[in-house]
């Protein structure tokens, strides 16, 4: 495990990012998701807390009064027991609502909007009790035991410190009226909440930065996996290359092929090669047709003279043609002059040879 983690040197691909979100491997703590929780639970309940305890009072108050005004019968007592019930849930309902959008807003902040239906899909390696034990036993199970570890100790701490600060609101208490004692009570009790809450957001901040970085190691490639996916995506560069060489082969057969419609071949007379075609009917200006160097020049001039095709040396003419003319192309008025020279000499030799 650990040759394979150190093999891993190179940063994971746009491609090995995006496949893992769509399995579902993602940078997610639950420490952020109990953290935000607790804490929307204490203002919510802090928030409404006066009122929801002013409804239950009302609420019991009125229950007792009814049950001891009839008789009680199976019915009455259904009756107030459902109107309590109803009151409760009432008074519970914004807290659960607001705990609830806390939950999904803290894991759509870790993880954003998406659908993972692979993690709905049955896999053996959750329900195998081998893997189960694997997992717990690994580095990251050590982990997790040593972070729910300190939390614990922290959580429990921090509570103990805040009870350890009431103390000497205990003489005061003794003399206080039910109320009173209600009051402070709920009081001391969302200070300790909210201490415990902030304690956890500290670790749940710790905690998200460290999944983050766990997760991004573990995405993390060899430099062979990376050769692999780039040639996944672009192709094999050997098939890449044959088919760079097929589609040259083919151009340059379909080239040769237009030398026997040329009315003349310029050389170097070893190194260029320029086969050139005038109709006055097709274009205003003479044509390059085919053109090479080496070893496409020869061939040039073998098909010229399967063809019949004139093939003249021209040294300066073949050089500058093949250096400023694209195959298929015009020449440049620069050349009208040198081009028309050859061409008139070539047709000046087929009119003698038909006279």
């Amino acid at each position: 495990m650990a040759e394979d983690l150190a093999s891993k040197t190179e940063e994971p691909t746009p491609r090995r990012v995006e496949k893992a979100r769509e399995e579902g491997q993602l940078a997610r703590s639950l420490e952020v998701t109990s953290a935000t929780v607790l804490l929307t639970a204490v203002f919510a309940i802090s928030q409404s807390g006066s009122e929801t305890s002013r409804d239950l009072r009302e609420a019991m108050r009125g229950g007792l009064e009814r049950l001891t005004a009839t008789d009680l019968t199976p019915g009455a007592v259904g009756n107030v027991l459902w109107d309590a019930g109803g009151v409760v849930v009432a008074a519970a309902l914004p807290v659960i609502l607001a705990i609830a959008l806390a939950g999904t807003v803290s894991n759509l902040a870790q993880i954003g909007f998406g659908f993972y239906p692979t993690l709905l899909l049955p896999k053996g390696a959750r329900i195998s009790p081998a893997s189960g034990m694997r997992r717990i036993f690994s580095r990251r199970g050590a982990v997790e035991l040593l972070k729910n570890i300190v939390k614990i100790t922290l959580v429990s701490w921090v509570a103990w410190k805040v009870v350890l600060s009431t103390q000497q609101q205990l003489p005061a208490i003794g003399l206080a009226t039910p109320a009173e004692i209600m009051a402070t009570g709920g009081r001391e009790l969302a200070r300790m909440l909210t201490w415990v809450a902030a304690t956890l957001a500290v670790l749940a901040t710790l905690d998200y930065l460290w999944q983050r970085r766990s997760h991004q190691q573990s995405l993390r490639m060899t430099k062979q996996e990376v050769k692999d996916e780039a040639r996944q995506s672009e192709g094999d560069p050997k098939l890449r290359q044959r088919m760079r060489r097929a589609y040259r082969d083919l151009s340059g057969n379909r080239m040769l092929n237009e030398v026997a419609t040329a009315d003349v071949v310029v050389t170097n007379p070893t190194h260029y090669a320029v086969a050139l075609r005038y109709r006055s009917d097709e274009h205003g200006a003479p044509r390059v047709v085919a053109k090479g160097v080496d070893e496409v020049a020869q061939r040039i001039k073998q098909e010229a003279r399967r063809h019949g095709v004139p093939i003249i040396e021209r040294r300066a003419l073949a050089r500058a043609l093949y250096r400023s003319v694209k195959t298929g192309s015009e020449i440049p008025a620069a050349l009208y002059r040198a081009v028309a020279e050859v061409l008139a000499y070539i047709y000046g030799l087929q009119q003698r040879r038909v006279s």
